[in-house]
């Protein structure tokens, strides 16, 4: 009955999102069809998986299909007087397309953020994550370095943040250790990984601005414990790759999620949102009418359907990392960091071995997916997370880059592979060494 009620919950799921879209001329199909389907299928849970899987990439198509006529149709740099109407519904005109106004998908933000008491809000929307941070870095260069370089403090490990910050002249932008007391820029990631999960409970006091990276904690996440950083500033601005949590695992389109607070009474988060907006342009880090028309499906920015999409992979995860616990002679005492905080979150679980090597984890890696397939589990080799499905990836990073590990990013579903996954989890993590796994699992 369990593994019943997560097919349906899935298929439900799948069907709500094709209603919404169906009017547009997507999803149609899928409605008909998906529920004769599973139905045929009986208790056949692995093929009931494979079909929910077929059927968001059905869904996925049928949409994208509608969302890319507007720009088939448009020039880059339209006539005078045109318009062109989104996937959506929604009217656009334009003069070129890198200073494409996106505010229909921008004012959805109003209900996406909602700012705590004291401080006012505003949303900008970038083609990516990597984009609106690389734009804030820019605006942070353009706004307050005069005679001497700005202090940034990056509290986290996401390498190709600490890239960008690197990639500016030292006269610009001069990195310091997290554990400095104060900072001009502090870049924070809540919870973060470099094969082993770390939690950022502590951060420097910012002098300019705090920048937080919500990608891995979702929009959810209760920012009031590091808003004390910029105590002595009127700006944080959270970020986050929209691509993730935010588009029901279907990944139409990426795109960077900008949520800009500042204390009321100060300049205002409109004003530092118009200079965003001027630098997006200028840096071509906004939308195109294609990306716009994929993400002007009803499900993107919907704040319930994020915080309950999300909430449900960082419930699978959590589930994962308790079955290994802490104190498996095999697996490192940190694969996930509600096991050093019961209330913190993370969309996959990072598994280590006790006595690592690279031959270990490759062959880890090959009896999890040999393990998986016998026992009829779906679990797709793959990277990233937050997919509606179950995904699992080795990560071998360069020298001096971070630990290598085993990422398996649980999904969205629940029900029968889920529970399998956790299951054989658990079996791996109670032998006494990594040798008496090889042994038990040869081929």
């Amino acid at each position: 009955m369990q593994f019943r009620e997560a097919i349906d919950t899935d298929a439900h799921d799948l069907l709500g999102l094709a209603r919404a879209v169906a009017s547009k001329g997507a999803g149609a199909t899928l409605l008909v069809e998906l529920p004769g389907d599973l139905a045929a299928l009986g208790n056949d849970y692995l093929a009931q998986e494979r079909r929910l899987d077929e059927a968001a990439l059905e869904l996925r198509k049928s949409w994208l299909a509608v969302a890319h006529r507007p720009a088939d149709a448009t020039l880059k740099s339209p006539q005078e007087g045109d318009t062109t109407r989104v996937a959506g519904g929604e009217m656009l005109r334009f003069g070129y397309e890198r200073d494409l106004d996106v505010s229909l998908l921008e004012e959805r933000g109003a209900a996406y953020m909602r700012p705590p008491a004291g401080w006012t809000g505003e949303t900008v929307i970038y083609r990516s994550g990597q984009a609106a941070l690389a734009s804030l870095l820019q605006y942070s260069a353009t706004t307050w370095c005069s005679r001497r370089a700005l202090t940034v403090a990056h509290a986290g490990a996401y390498f190709e943040t600490t890239a960008l910050v690197a990639a500016w002249p030292q006269r610009t932008f001069r990195p310091v250790r997290p554990s400095a007391s104060s900072a001009d820029i502090v870049i924070a990631e809540p919870v973060w990984c470099d094969g082993r999960f770390g939690i950022t409970t502590r951060l420097p006091r910012a002098r300019h601005v705090v920048l937080i990276d919500t990608t891995m904690v979702g929009p959810a996440h209760d920012l009031g414990p590091l808003l004390s950083a910029g105590e002595d500033c009127s700006l944080v601005i959270a970020f986050s790759s929209g691509l993730k949590l935010d588009q029901a695992g279907l990944e139409l389109a990426n795109a960077g999620i900008v949520r800009i607070l500042a204390r009321q009474g100060s300049a205002g988060a409109g004003h530092t949102a118009t200079r965003l907006r001027e630098l997006r342009a200028l840096m071509g880090g906004g939308l195109t009418v294609d990306e716009l028309s994929a993400l002007s499906a009803p499900w993107f920015l919907d704040r319930g359907y994020v915080d309950r999409y999300a909430a449900a992979i960082f419930a699978n995860n959590r589930t994962l990392a308790e079955a290994i616990g802490t104190r498996s002679a095999v697996f490192g005492a940190h694969c996930h960091p509600s096991l050093a905080l019961t209330d913190a979150v993370a969309p996959f679980c990072a598994i280590e071995l006790r006595h690592p090597s690279p031959d270990r984890l490759r062959r880890l890696a090959e009896i999890v997916g040999r393990e998986s397939e016998r026992r009829g589990l779906l679990l797709t080799e793959g990277g990233s997370f937050g997919f509606r499905g179950h995904r699992f990836e080795l990560i071998e990073p360069e020298i001096d880059a971070g630990r290598p590990f085993l990422r398996v990013a649980l999904g969205w579903r629940g029900g029968h592979s889920c529970r399998g996954l956790v299951d054989l989890f658990a079996e791996l993590s109670v032998h006494a060494s990594f040798e008496a796994i090889d042994r038990a699992y040869g081929r």
